[in-house]
């Protein structure tokens, strides 16, 4: 009865009661007891729809919703109370004394040291695990991990952006090669050529005409998985092109293939522009001309602020070169690095060849040559070179390195640290509470040797640190406040796991 009182109101209302005034016919039951029977004015057709609409709501029922099925049985066990509750602490962030920025990467170190034991999370926490992995992508594979079967079913139950919790990572997509973005599409593209070389040369060598340049850049680095002789002709090819993005991506890759002509062009042009007149002597000659040849080969015409055009051209070359080319001179190249380097005018050149030399170690990945040209050194400017070779360094020598500068220039070894393997050796985390401790050396440098102190320090220093801060003048406390709170942190959370 309701529908049929419904429609008449809705019709008067929406043509008019002046053109059709309504009229209600008697009704049953509760709703006549509420509902006038014949003509109703304006007033009273308000007051009846507002009757009529609670009844036809009241009048509905409910939709049965099933319950979901019970979570799966976890077969991994749970992490120890007291590593819960540290958990639950660096996710809702009631630490005040920490940012953020570092409860999160707390909160990182923490799932690693449960995934690598393969411990699980407390239920209660999974929901604020969640909301991590959408605020940090870079942590979805260690939520998964410490998450249990309950995790997927949770994700299932909850709103659409914890989707990713329940998807399985799995290899890279075809579909990221025809539809992703150059990022994704360089990941594939890597990712093939790790398993058959040939199918991703020609799968690249098939879209080549449509690519843009800068994404053809990006596509030819992704190439140097499974890099081989095989590969030269279409990087050579690549070299005749009219993007220098290209053309620097392609000989990127020559310059690491072994047996490449694009090699021997190289030798040819740095042995040309040093030559060794004389024992214990290295003579320069700097090019003419950036010729089309050079400019083929990525030689850049413009140069750097500060540095003559024909020298940067030279540096090039140097850097381009293999430098086992250099054992035409001298076996060894401390010995190279030892001779006297000039124009033939007397002026000194052995700055410009060694940041050459510099720039060949880092991209060869030459341990022996960065150790050779760290000991040599660099003109006062070189602090970014010095870091990128020290990166080539075997840990120990590294170590080595890291630890004397630490004791002689804080500012310069601090610069360094970030290439050291975490947690720093202990040589290193020794030499850095030595420099603390001393007045002098604790002023020079601190703030940025302290934040790199943060994530690398070993968590087993952590009482050494604490003494050390007690230890000095309350002007300099604040300065390890928070290196001592952070340090204090990792040490409770792997003992927490222990």
């Amino acid at each position: 009865m309701s529908g049929t009182v419904w429609s008449e109101l809705l019709s008067s209302a929406l043509v008019g009661t002046d053109r059709r005034r309504p009229v209600l016919p008697a009704t049953d039951g509760p709703l006549g007891a509420v509902l006038p029977a014949g003509e109703l004015d304006p007033e009273s057709l308000l007051a009846a729809a507002a009757v009529v609409t609670v009844a036809r709501r009241a009048g509905q029922q409910a939709a049965r919703v099933l319950p979901p099925e019970p979570a799966p049985a976890e077969a991994a066990p749970l992490a120890s109370p007291g590593a819960q509750d540290r958990l639950g602490r660096l996710l809702s962030g009631v630490d005040g004394d920490l940012d953020r920025a570092t409860s999160r990467e707390l909160a990182g170190q923490w799932l690693r040291l449960a995934a690598d034991r393969g411990l699980r999370a407390a239920p209660a926490l999974l929901v604020t695990l969640l909301e991590l992995g959408c605020a940090e992508p870079s942590l979805r594979p260690l939520v998964r991990a410490v998450g249990g079967s309950r995790l997927s079913w949770l994700c299932v139950e909850g709103p659409g952006r914890w989707a990713w919790a329940a998807e399985t990572p799995a290899g890279p997509d075809r579909a990221d090669w025809d539809t992703g973005r150059v990022a994704e599409r360089a990941a594939y593209l890597g990712w093939l050529r790790g398993q058959d070389p040939a199918a991703g040369r020609e799968l690249l060598l098939e879209t080549w005409p449509q690519e843009k340049a800068a994404d053809l850049a990006v596509l030819i680095d992704a190439c140097r998985a499974g890099l081989g002789p095989d590969d030269e002709p279409w990087l050579e090819k690549a070299l005749d092109g009219r993007s220098g993005q290209v053309r620097e991506a392609a000989a990127e890759l020559l310059r690491v293939l072994p047996g490449a002509a694009y090699r021997q062009r190289m030798t040819e042009r740095a042995l040309t522009g040093v030559t060794a007149p004389a024992r214990g002597r290295l003579q320069v000659r700097l090019p003419a001309e950036c010729d089309a040849g050079m400019r083929r080969d990525g030689v850049v015409v413009k140069t750097l602020a500060g540095v003559g055009e024909r020298s940067f051209w030279l540096r090039q070359c140097i850097a381009a070169a293999p430098l086992d080319c250099w054992s035409a001179y001298d076996a060894e190249p401390a010995a190279l690095l030892a001779r006297k380097v000039d124009d033939g005018s007397g002026d000194d050149w052995s700055n410009p060849l060694r940041h050459g030399l510099a720039r060949a170690a880092i991209t060869q990945r030459d341990a022996r040559w960065a150790s050779a040209l760290i000991k040599a050194g660099f003109g006062p400017e070189a602090s970014e070179v010095y870091r990128e070779l020290a990166a080539v360094l075997p840990e120990a020598e590294l170590t080595e390195l890291v630890t004397a500068r630490i004791r002689t220039d804080v500012p310069a070894a601090a610069n360094l640290l970030d290439v050291l393997p975490r947690p720093w050796p202990a040589a290193v985390c020794d030499a850095v509470l030595e420099a603390l401790a001393n007045q002098e050396r604790r002023r020079a440098g601190w703030w940025q040797l302290l934040r790199s102190a943060e994530a690398g320090f070993d968590p087993a220093y952590a009482p050494r640190v604490r003494a050390l801060h007690d230890a000095l003048p309350a002007t300099d406390q604040h300065m390890l406040s928070r290196f001592t709170t952070i340090t204090q942190i990792r040490h409770d959370i792997h003992r927490e796991f222990a």
